[in-house]
Formats: C-alpha cells, sequence, structure tokens
C-alpha cells in the first residue's frame, strides 16, 4: 500500500540521466523561490514528502522553507539520500583521495562525540565506526533544521550500497543500519539500480533494510540485471522492506499515463513513489493524477 507521494530532488539539483541539457535548462529555473513554488503545487495536490540528496542547494532550500509563512517544514516526510556522491568524486578528482580523506577527518574533528568515536575507529581499525560517522557528518546540517519526527528515512546512495554488494560487507551494512536506528533515531534504507541481485545479496545474508529505493518504470530504465528480475525482486522485498520507487517515467521517456498504469500492477508491493519537477503547474498536475490513481482508502 502507497502510504508517501514524494517530490524529488533531480530537477531541482540540474540531474537527468539521459539528457544533460535538458539537465542544465532545469537547473537555471531552479530557483529556491521556484522550488518553493513546486513543494508548495504539489502538496497542495497531494504529495506528502520530498526526497533528495545531501547536495548544498538542498540545505539552502530547506532553511528557506523555515522562514516561510505560507509552507512550514512540517508539512512534508523527508527522505535524504545520503551521500551525494558527485560532490566527493569531483573533490577526489580536483585534490586527489588523500586530501578529501582529510577533509572528511577534519569534519569529524570539529565534534567532539564523533572524534571519540573516530579515535576508537583508528585504535581498533575498524572501517565500520568511520563509515557511521561518515553518513552521521552528511546528515548534521539538515537535521538541525528538519524536525526529526518527520525525517523518516536515511537511505544510502546507490555507489556505496554497490559497494557494500559487491565486497560482501554485510556487518559494515548492519552497522551502519543499527547506526542511524539507534544513535540518530532514523529509518534506514538503500538504494540500487540492481535490485535483483542486491535482493538476491539481502536474502543470502538474512538481512533485509527497512527501506529500499530502486527505479521502476515500463521500460526497465535502471532495473538491473533486467526488467522481469527486477520486478520479482521488488514483489518479493515487498514483504520485507517498504519500497520507494523512483525514475517512473524513465528519465523522461515515458509519458506519465504510461506510467501510472504500469504503476497500478505494482503498486501493491510499494510504500512510496517519487516523482521529480522543476515546473510548478506540472507538479500541480501530476500529483493529483499519481495520488488519484494510486491512492487507495
Amino acid at each position: 500500500m502507497i502510504e508517501d507521494f514524494l517530490l524529488g530532488d533531480n530537477p531541482f539539483i540540474g540531474v537527468s540521466h539521459l539528457a544533460q541539457e535538458k539537465a542544465r535548462e532545469e537547473a537555471k529555473v531552479s530557483t529556491v523561490k521556484n522550488k518553493i513554488k513546486v513543494l508548495k503545487a504539489a502538496l497542495n495536490s497531494g504529495a506528502t514528502g520530498y526526497t533528495f540528496s545531501t547536495h548544498d542547494s538542498n540545505l539552502e532550500l530547506l532553511a528557506a522553507i523555515k522562514k516561510e509563512e505560507n509552507l512550514h517544514i512540517e508539512d512534508m516526510n523527508y527522505y535524504i539520500l545520503v551521500p551525494y556522491a558527485q560532490s566527493y568524486i569531483r573533490q577526489a578528482n580536483k585534490a586527489g583521495a588523500p586530501a578529501l580523506i582529510q577533509k572528511i577527518i577534519a569534519e569529524i574533528a570539529k565534534h567532539p562525540s564523533r572524534l571519540i568515536h573516530a579515535l576508537k575507529g583508528v585504535m581498533m581499525i575498524d572501517p565500520k565506526i568511520f563509515a557511521s560517522l561518515f553518513i552521521e557528518m552528511n546528515l548534521s546540517p539538515y537535521m538541525k533544521i528538519l524536525p526529526p519526527k518527520k525525517v523518516k528515512a536515511v537511505l544510502l546512495h546507490e555507489v556505496l550500497t554497490e559497494l557494500i554488494v559487491s565486497f560482501d560487507l554485510i556487518d559494515l551494512l548492519k552497522h551502519i543500519d543499527h547506526h542511524v536506528h539507534n544513535r540518530l533515531n532514523l529509518g534506514f534504507g538503500i538504494e540500487t539500480r540492481n535490485i535483483g541481485q542486491v535482493y538476491n545479496w539481502l536474502r543470502k545474508n538474512n538481512y533485509f533494510p527497512e527501506y529500499i529505493m530502486t527505479p521502476l518504470n515500463p521500460l526497465g530504465y535502471q532495473m538491473a540485471p533486467g526488467k522481469t528480475q527486477a520486478e520479482k525482486a521488488v514483489k518479493e522485498a515487498g514483504g520485507r522492506s517498504k519500497i520507494i520507487a523512483i525514475n517512473i517515467l524513465a528519465s523522461g521517456a515515458v509519458s506519465f499515463e504510461d506510467a501510472l498504469k504500469y504503476m497500478q500492477n505494482v503498486k501493491n508491493s510499494l510504500y512510496a513513489v517519487a516523482v521529480g519537477t522543476s515546473k510548478p503547474w506540472r507538479a500541480k498536475e501530476n500529483f493529483a493524477k499519481i495520488t488519484s490513481a494510486l491512492r487507495q482508502c
């Protein structure tokens, strides 16, 4: 049963997996004022939350929302994707991996409680501690703004998910899960574009996170290893984890009407659906349609 209808942030930060020019154009019109208009339109048409990466522009947006009179930050549920991987890749390319690691350690050291845990990680040579603190460091500025009860989940970015699965680091994933749940008091999940193989790995280890975010669309775009296998994995995983469907329009290659028809067939396995746009009129139109078609009374 679908509980949350989410506005996604990709158009706000200029991400389009099929068209760079389209992404640049969307980013140009995505001023803070326009983003707030989009959020208002989405909420007024049935949206219940916002899913976003820890990109600096989202921090700016949330700070602005907190000052808004006609849009309250408590009006939405939040699903945070951590970390914003592209930022770290760019930093590593520019300054090198050692400099990036030094910067991360310096950020951790600004907070005494985290520094103690970091030193423990050094003494025990335990990467699990560093990974958990890295996640916490990325979340910290957002948690100073957002109402904790409205933050439903912290989702591990697909890059880290794939690394963890590839190297069979189940203990690391469980440790991060435990840290997020017990230290931060937040729900935890993973993002993946390889749901078929990730599901098999989770089942093998008899572990399922509370949330799984994954693409789901009629083209099978970003649904690895294949559409049929991905759909089967979503159906089976939906009984154990809360599935959040993203990229339902296949980066614009699928019409909204075709996407809705497809979602009708898989909605019983889903907990939430995310749709992104940088235009207020489209947010109003799309969320009115999707909530009408998929919301179950």
